[in-house]
């Protein structure tokens, strides 16, 4: 249902003359009959392929469920796409150096981390893995 929710309002933009800034990769819309067919191949190569997973919630060990996945490509601009490629180095070495200041880390998440369940608990982690000597010194970058 999700799908023919996603399919209906490309349908609607398309049809109220919104311009996209890029064309779809697919013509769209496409029949429900193809699209249906390709939903049901996307599920087949998702379980052959292990992208599946339990519920939390209602945990069942019988039971699988699909981890959410894009149907559809999503254009995006080659310019823009060199532009990302070009900065990565920098962003990796940022986050190197972020990742490997403890004074900025604790300074900079002291409020969230009172605030954050999951990041407290992360910080929790961190926390014990500094007080036991620090990580293993084996870096790779």
């Amino acid at each position: 249902t999700k799908l023919i929710l996603l399919d209906s309002l490309l349908q609607e933009i398309i049809l109220v003359n919104i311009k996209l800034p890029m064309d779809p990769c697919i013509p769209i819309p496409i029949p429900d009959e193809q699209l249906e067919d390709l939903v049901e191949k996307a599920k087949d190569y998702a379980l052959m392929h292990g992208i599946c997973m339990r519920q939390k919630d209602k945990f069942d060990r019988d039971a699988l469920h699909f981890a959410p996945f894009v149907l559809f490509p999503t254009p995006f601009p080659r310019d823009e796409y060199r532009k990302s490629v070009e900065i990565q180095t920098v962003l990796n070495e940022l986050m190197h150096k972020v990742a490997h200041d403890y004074d900025f880390l604790k300074e900079t998440l002291k409020h969230t981390i009172k605030v954050d369940e999951f990041t407290g608990r992360l910080w929790n982690i961190y926390e014990t893995i500094m007080s036991e000597g620090g990580p293993t010194q084996v870096c790779c970058g």
